[in-house]
């Protein structure tokens, strides 16, 4: 994040001195699930906090919005593996054509990339297998494919690029700021590397314990992992935005978000959220060229539509549940 950072600063810097309009800011996003003023969300979700800086800036007609951000999503679990989390970065842009009305036509673009899960114990029912202490039995391989995975039974790799176009319509007016509409298709690509899907020993895939054999046991939690065939989904995007003005130093702000997908590709386990809804709401503070946002984001269907990577097999019945978040962003302009 370090090195995003300073490159997106380069850039800003360079741009800046050439440009009509220019701009730097910074986002950072918390949630705890002890926060009772936001909406429930999975046991399983211990906290999370994402950064994200952005700098824009406009050229005659031509506008140009630079973005990079991290996404630390920190899952715990009572049942191996037992800690979960996710952890991904994320680089985006917006490019396009500022009409005369000020009326903004654009594309734009993006990748995000999880960190590898490396994984050195999984429960299958009531099996433990891998290389922790409540382990059933102890797994390992001699095949120099699984040679990087060390200690560990399993790693798990993500990534999902995103392209599309957007309009955003500006009316300035008391009760409506802007609209927004975007159509995206998103591809996922997953993988994951295991010797666990090499066991073949009747022994072990016959051997049962609680009712359950081992064998079908572990053909169940390895369908439920990501799928290694990469699929896609197609997006339509509406936004509605309103800032109440006042006169003194301070505005509040109202975003609406509404999110559908239709999926190509993808071999669901249940009845997958094909959309998503998202409320944000705060209180801005400016002076001069400067500007500072608190808000709080309400989402109806955990992430999905807003976070790509956080979606896929293992995850998706987490969607069914709402998510929030609290987030402040300062803005300089230049």
């Amino acid at each position: 994040m370090q090195y995003k950072i300073k490159l997106l600063c380069l850039i800003s810097l360079i741009f800046s001195v050439s440009a009509e309009e220019s701009y730097i800011s910074f986002d950072q996003k918390l949630m705890d699930p002890e926060w009772s003023f936001l909406p429930e969300v999975p046991a399983t979700f211990d906290n999370s906090q994402s950064k994200e800086l952005e700098t824009g800036f406009k050229y005659k007609n031509i506008k140009t919005f630079l973005y990079a951000s991290e996404m630390n999503l920190k899952l715990l679990r009572t049942a191996e593996p037992k800690n979960v989390s996710l952890n991904a970065d994320k680089q985006g842009f917006k490019i396009g054509y500022e009409l005369k009305n000020r009326d903004y036509l654009y594309l734009l673009g993006s990748k995000q990339t999880a960190n590898p899960q490396l994984i050195n114990c999984y429960e299958f029912s009531t099996f433990i297998l891998g290389n922790c202490d409540s382990a059933n039995f102890q797994i390992s391989s001699t095949n120099p494919k699984y040679n990087t995975l060390k200690n560990n039974i399993m790693s798990i790799n993500g990534a999902t690029k995103s392209y599309g176009v957007g309009y955003k319509r500006e009316f300035n007016k008391l009760w409506l700021e802007s609209t927004v509409i975007e159509l995206i298709n998103t591809s996922y690509k997953y993988n994951w590397l295991s010797p666990l899907e090499d066991i073949g020993s009747p022994f072990l895939l016959n051997l049962t314990i609680g009712g359950i054999a081992l064998g079908d046991a572990l053909n169940r939690t390895l369908d439920q992992l990501p799928q290694r065939n990469e699929w896609e989904t197609l997006q339509l995007n509406l936004g509605l935005r309103q800032k109440f003005i006042t006169n003194h130093g301070f505005n509040f702000i109202a975003e609406y978000d509404l999110v559908f997908l239709n999926f190509s590709d993808y071999r669901e386990h249940n009845d997958s959220q094909d959309f998503n809804f998202r409320l944000r709401a705060g209180i801005e503070f400016y002076r001069e060229n400067l500007n500072l946002l608190f808000y709080g984001d309400a989402y109806l269907h955990n992430l999905i539509g807003f976070e790509p990577i956080t979606f896929n097999q293992r995850t998706e019945h987490y969607f069914d549940q709402p998510y929030g978040e609290l987030g402040l962003r300062l803005k300089v302009d230049f």
